[in-house]
């Protein structure tokens, strides 16, 4: 469950993100939408525990992230969340599996299991047959739908995602957004999700919209 009330960003005396409220519940997904410069990255940021806000609290999975010194946010993020890039992110040195089992590794699962759990996801995400691949191998749309695979893979409580399918093609776009939504609602993950794509935001059971004249609509 993430619970962002009145969550407001101003940098250097220019406010990056008016006093926002979003709420994502476990297997929903929640389109934030906005005109570039609306303060969608830095919603998405403050979810994270990366930006911390000027006024406002985060909440996710009971914790209140806000509340949380430096380190301890990170150790959250690293535990709790899946995030979601615009480039893919992928290690050159590691193989496809070994990147979305990295996130296992780290946290100390062994590594025989580490790569099996990320064996299945990849397969969940129709990448079952790209495991020992170089990620310079992959397609765009591929090595997007890895960075979802391995934001994944851990089960976490929340996945962020900062406009995952802007860089790809309509048709490898709405598959990325497909599958995150699909995978993160069987899982039971909540998932905050920024585009400016209206096919994406359909796939999502809310949305958030940035703009100074919005409100929060259902879809």
């Amino acid at each position: 469950m993430i619970d962002a009330v009145a969550v407001a960003v101003s940098v250097g005396g220019v406010q990056a993100l008016e006093a926002t409220d979003l709420s994502a519940a476990p297997g929903e997904a929640v389109a934030v939408v906005g005109p570039s410069g609306s303060g969608k990255s830095t919603l998405l940021r403050a979810l994270t525990g990366v930006q911390v806000p000027s006024s406002g609290s985060v909440t996710i999975a009971g914790v209140v992230v806000t509340a949380l010194p430096t380190g301890a946010r990170a150790t959250f993020r690293r535990e709790h969340l899946g995030v979601v890039f615009q480039d893919p992110e992928l290690l050159e040195e590691l193989s496809v599996v070994e990147n979305v089992a990295l996130p296992l590794v780290l946290a100390g699962l062994a590594r025989r299991a580490a790569v099996a759990r990320a064996q299945e996801q990849l397969r969940s995400m129709g990448l079952g047959d790209k495991a020992e691949a170089s990620p310079g191998t992959l397609s765009r749309g591929e090595a997007m739908r890895a960075a979802v695979a391995r934001a994944l893979v851990s089960r976490p409580d929340a996945v962020i995602a900062d406009e995952p399918t802007a860089s790809l093609d309509r048709t490898n776009a709405l598959a990325v957004a497909r599958l995150l939504t699909a995978n993160a609602r069987a899982a039971g993950v909540a998932t905050v999700l920024a585009t400016h794509d209206p096919d994406v935001v359909a796939l999502c059971d809310r949305v958030v919209d940035l703009r100074a004249d919005a409100h929060v609509a259902h879809v």
